[in-house]
């Protein structure tokens, strides 16, 4: 029995207490995301008709883009351990200062939820860049392949957590008010827990560059460009936010359109599967990535976009779109976002930051948007030329297929770059005196 549980939790003496606690303060971000995403979205498209929520997503990442070249001023600068203390408790005011708008008289309730599903989204997306960057801090690329996906496991289930509560929610109806104080408290109390265990956590020094915000975000995107294999990476991060996106609107529209008054519950139970899918996923990811070697792992997800938009092409309704999408993001949040942890460690301490503001902040938001302006461009004109639904639908999953196909590509290219780009220079870690190619074992020996 010990050994099985070795061989699923690879951990080895003395690291599962940081583990345990890096897994607390991320099982506290998606429990708390989990809490407000079904009642945000479901409130939202009650309020408005379902195609303006792709405008709504095309804002949201414009905002997220602009608060990440913020974070990108202060991500390298200061210390790890301290910054994600201060997110956790700037969280945590904000879940508590929302409920006054539901107290306001006078107050829209349109644009409560629309704040609520705002901070839900930047939520996703911002929480997650700090705190991994942090982990790649603390273990070096060796045991991050080890303990990444162990880590992983805490935000699946934070998430069934939190969509359990939003589902007896919706039987029960405690509230928007009561739901945001809760998540007010749950920040709250992963603040304290960062503040007294990481306390004994001993980082490198931060690195106080004197830029301004365009040279920091130009260090970043020139880091890209010159190592083939992170730039081929960027294509498909960003090839791969427009076919996310493409895939959610067809879930969001069909069951809404299907369902009416049964969507909250349709869409809690939808998240709840595609949690406890992932959890069961996320748990062999790692032997998967060791089996397809890091380098190819990175097929994975444009291979499963692909055949999703293609089944939802051909095989309309809810019920495929739930599934095609639902398998599209349970990959996504497993099996690639533990490849490109592990790929982004090999980048030096100084960089690391801004690097991965980039990969995982500005593509995936500049995917979204282009997902979101392409797909309500089809949908407005099908609608003015008096095109029928099935027909314009067809149209932006076709151009779901031609993304994805671009997404395919670059992920073949920096399986085709890899070992060029690991004799890049910039890939040398200054900081730990050591070159990284020296304590990675890339597992390419027997495919090539």
């Amino acid at each position: 029995m010990r050994e099985q549980i070795g061989r699923w939790f690879p951990l080895r003496e003395g690291e599962a207490g940081l583990v345990f606690t890096l897994g607390l303060i991320l099982f506290a971000n998606y429990a708390a995301m989990g809490i407000t995403k079904v009642v945000s979205v479901s409130g939202f498209l009650s309020e408005v008709k379902a195609h303006y929520i792709l405008l709504v997503w095309a804002v949201d990442m414009v905002l997220l883009i602009l608060a990440t070249g913020m974070q990108s001023l202060i991500v390298d600068r200061y210390d790890r351990i301290k910054l994600m203390a201060g997110v956790l408790l700037v969280f945590s005011a904000l879940y508590a200062v929302l409920p006054l708008t539901f107290l306001l008289k006078g107050f829209p309730a349109s644009i409560s939820y629309t704040l609520i599903y705002l901070l839900n989204d930047q939520q996703w997306r911002f929480f997650p860049v700090v705190f991994w960057i942090l982990v790649n801090d603390i273990y070096d690329p060796a045991s991050g392949r080890r303990v990444m996906p162990v880590i992983a496991n805490f935000a699946f289930i934070g998430t069934i957590v939190g969509l359990g509560i939003a589902a007896i929610d919706a039987k029960m109806q405690f509230g928007p008010i009561k739901l945001l104080s809760l998540n007010a408290s749950i920040f709250f109390i992963a603040w304290l827990i960062s503040r007294i265990r990481l306390r004994a956590v001993k980082l490198p020094p931060p690195i106080r560059p004197a830029d301004s915000m365009k040279e920091t975000l130009t260090e970043g995107w020139d880091f890209i460009k010159k190592v083939p294999a992170f730039a081929y990476l960027a294509l498909g991060m960003l090839a791969t936010g427009s076919v996310m996106t493409i895939l959610l609107y067809d879930t969001l529209s069909d069951a809404k359109l299907d369902l009416g008054g049964g969507f909250q519950s349709f869409y809690a139970i939808y998240n709840l599967i595609i949690a406890v899918a992932s959890i069961f996923l996320q748990s062999f990811s790692s032997k998967l990535i060791e089996v397809f070697t890091l380098k190819r792992s990175f097929l994975i997800q444009p291979f499963v976009m692909l055949a999703s938009t293609i089944a939802n092409f051909f095989i309309p309704g809810y019920m495929s779109s739930a599934i095609s999408q639902g398998v599209s993001r349970a990959s996504y949040d497993t099996l690639d976002l533990s490849a490109r942890k592990a790929f982004q460690a090999m980048v030096p301490n100084e960089k690391r930051g801004r690097v991965s503001i980039f990969i995982d902040g500005y593509l995936p938001s500049g995917g979204t948007i282009v997902g979101s302006l392409l797909t309500f461009a089809i949908i407005a004109i099908g609608l003015k030329v008096g095109m029928g639904r099935e027909l314009y639908a067809r149209i932006y999953l076709g151009v779901g297929v031609v993304i994805a196909i671009v997404a395919m590509y670059a992920s073949h290219r920096l399986r085709q770059t890899y070992e060029q780009s690991m004799l890049n220079w910039q890939l040398k870690r200054r900081t730990r005196g050591a070159s990284v190619l020296d304590r990675i074992d890339f597992g390419d020996n027997q495919k090539q």
